[in-house]
């Protein structure tokens, strides 16, 4: 598996983005119909979606979330094996503070969300756990 962080931009092209995502100062997390670890919100790039619209789209679709503040954070590369899927590429993240949330929509992939005060040991994709580090550095500065 090859995973590396890298300042935000760093790349011209990006087949999917993640969120970290704060409300009321605890991290959300998804868990997803099909598996049974924790995951930020994400999703792939849809055709004609710029990286940005993708992680509005991605936060409402898998959290509820419909009053919020994003911001860039990190970029990543990605090659190799997860969960019996395979990724190569690279990725955008994105820093979310989610004001208000309603209800998961209908179709949305995600059984249910919870919020954390940090990150637990179930995560769907743990080596983003480099990720998680850059965004608790931003939720110091901000709290």
């Amino acid at each position: 598996m090859e995973f590396k962080v890298h300042p935000f931009n760093t790349f011209n092209d990006y087949f999917c983005v993640d969120i970290i995502a704060l409300h009321k100062g605890k991290w959300i997390l998804c868990k997803h119909k099909k598996r049974d670890t924790w995951e930020n919100p994400g999703g792939h790039i849809d055709e004609g979606e710029t990286p940005l619209e993708a992680a509005k789209r991605e936060l409402y679709e898998e959290t509820g979330a419909i009053n919020f503040d994003i911001e860039p954070l990190c970029d990543y590369y990605i090659n190799g094996e997860i969960t019996g899927r395979y990724f190569k590429g690279n990725s955008q993240v994105y820093f979310a503070i989610v004001h208000t949330l309603g209800e998961l929509p209908s179709g949305s992939e995600m059984e249910l969300i919870d919020f954390f005060d940090s990150f637990p040991d179930e995560l769907t994709y743990p080596m983003l756990r480099d990720v998680f580090s850059i965004a608790l550095e931003r939720k110091q500065r901000i709290v």
